[in-house]
C-alpha cells in the first residue's frame, strides 16, 4: 500500500471544459485568502495525510438518490437491486486524474470485501465508453462500471467534484462518504467497511 505523494484536487465534471485558467487577479485573491486564514472550498485538497485512510460518517443516514444505469457492456442496473448489501458507490472518470489513481486500490478493496457481501460500483461520468474500457483492461479493474455519459443521473447525488464515493448500508443508506482520493484497500477503511457488513 502507498499513499500518493501529495492530495490533488477535485475534478469537476460539468465545468471541465469551459473552467478559464486563473488570472492575476484571482492569484492574487486567492494569495489574499491564504494570507487571511481562509482556505477556498476544495475539499480535496486537505493537506492531512491521514485523509487518505479515513471515511467521513453520514448522520443521520439518508436514503441514497435512486441510480438506473446501464454497465459498460450495456447490461441495465438499478441501485435498488443492491438492497440488502453494503454497496460502495465511486463516481469518477477516465479523464480525472485522481480518480483514475484510486481504481486500483478500489479494485483490490473489492476482491477483499467480495466474501463479506460488499459490493463497488463504479460511475463513470461524462465519459467515453470506449476510452473507459481501455483504461479498465489496462488497469485491472473488474467491479461493474455503470455509464453516466451525460452526467444527469449522478447529479442527484451529493457532490461537485470527483472522486466522490458514497458508502451505502443493508437499508439502501448513506452512512459514509469519501470526497476525494482514498487508499481504499488500508486496513482502516478495509476494518469499517466489514464490521458494517457484519453488524447489519
Amino acid at each position: 500500500m502507498k499513499m500518493p505523494a501529495e492530495p490533488h484536487r477535485a475534478c469537476t465534471p460539468l465545468t471541465r471544459e469551459s473552467t478559464p485558467r486563473p488570472g492575476l487577479l484571482g492569484l492574487g485573491l486567492l494569495l489574499l485568502l491564504l494570507f487571511q486564514g481562509v482556505a477556498p472550498q476544495a475539499g480535496h485538497a486537505s493537506r492531512d495525510p491521514l485523509r487518505f485512510f479515513q471515511l467521513t460518517p453520514v448522520t443521520p443516514a439518508t436514503p441514497a438518490p435512486p441510480l438506473e444505469l446501464a454497465a459498460l457492456d450495456g447490461v441495465p442496473h438499478r441501485l435498488s437491486d443492491y438492497q440488502g448489501q453494503v454497496v460502495v458507490v465511486n463516481f469518477w472518470s477516465s479523464w480525472c486524474t485522481p480518480c483514475r489513481r484510486e481504481m486500483p486500490a478500489l479494485e483490490q478493496a473489492w476482491q477483499r470485501l467480495r466474501p463479506f457481501g460488499v459490493t463497488v460500483l463504479g460511475v463513470a461520468m461524462q465519459d467515453d465508453p470506449e476510452v473507459v474500457g481501455r483504461f479498465l483492461q489496462a488497469s485491472g479493474v473488474t467491479f461493474t462500471i455503470l455509464m453516466d455519459p451525460d452526467g444527469k443521473a449522478s447529479q442527484r447525488w451529493p457532490f461537485s467534484g470527483i472522486p466522490a464515493t458514497f458508502v451505502l448500508d443493508r437499508q439502501g443508506r448513506i452512512v459514509y462518504r469519501a470526497m476525494g482520493l482514498r487508499e481504499w484497500d488500508s486496513d482502516e477503511i478495509i476494518d469499517r467497511l466489514i464490521e458494517l457488513a457484519e453488524t447489519e
